[in-house]
């Protein structure tokens, strides 16, 4: 049995476009589990991205509410959206956005210079994720020496190396083929349950979906 991790009750969104009211999400609930994998899944314009930015606070809901880890986080200003993110969330996406000019290590390391870290400690912490992706050896390597599934390893190695709860990955496998699709996730998936990290994943990718403990399907 798992104790909830993220819970939406009833929560709608629209944008405005062209003078109309467009809706995205209308009352939707969902309950996730601490350290469960969830996809989100559906077709293009059914709001999977919509979903997963309301989770990580990075678009407001219009009614509604959002509660992660018991706390009810559906009116928060904007610095305690930021807070609430920087602390529990970490993020992977279709693309890598690695920097060309950092070698792997100083790509995954860079989160936690930036938080303080000393470089050596950074460094020590950045190797042993890097290892648990069967990176270590592609440490020194700069982006454009990697492969397209070990670039997105080392994103994902990024993402976590500052300890979140949650991941919030929207179609991390989308610019892979199915091989390296399945060599990324079963990683993250390992890792995920190694640390009990809750992670909520917007796919196209129906094998992978099959493969995670709960499905979402928006139309």
């Amino acid at each position: 049995m798992f104790n909830s991790a993220i819970k939406l009750n009833n929560v709608s969104k629209s944008y405005l476009q062209g003078g109309k009211n467009i809706s995205v999400l209308k009352d939707i609930n969902i309950d996730v589990g601490e350290g469960e994998l969830v996809s989100i899944t559906g077709p293009s314009g059914s709001g999977k991205t919509t979903l997963l930015n309301i989770i990580a606070l990075i678009d407001s809901l219009d009614t509604g509410k959002l509660n992660v880890f018991g706390e009810d986080l559906s009116n928060l200003t904007d610095n305690q959206k930021s807070i609430f993110r920087k602390n529990n969330f970490g993020f992977v996406y279709q693309s890598n956005n690695l920097f060309d000019d950092f070698s792997a290590i100083e790509n995954v390391a860079l989160p936690l210079i930036l938080n303080g870290y000393k470089k050596s400690d950074a460094y020590n912490e950045s190797e042993n994720i890097l290892s648990k992706f069967g990176l270590l050896d592609r440490k020194t390597h700069f982006p454009n020496a990697l492969s397209g599934g070990e670039q997105q390893r080392v994103a994902i190695a990024r993402a976590i190396v500052n300890k979140p709860r949650i991941i919030i990955a929207d179609e991390p496998t989308g610019n892979l083929d199915k091989d390296n699709s399945l060599i990324i996730f079963d990683y993250l998936m390992k890792y995920a349950d190694s640390e009990k990290l809750t992670v909520i994943m917007a796919t196209h990718n129906n094998e992978l979906a099959n493969k995670c403990n709960k499905e979402i399907k928006l139309v």
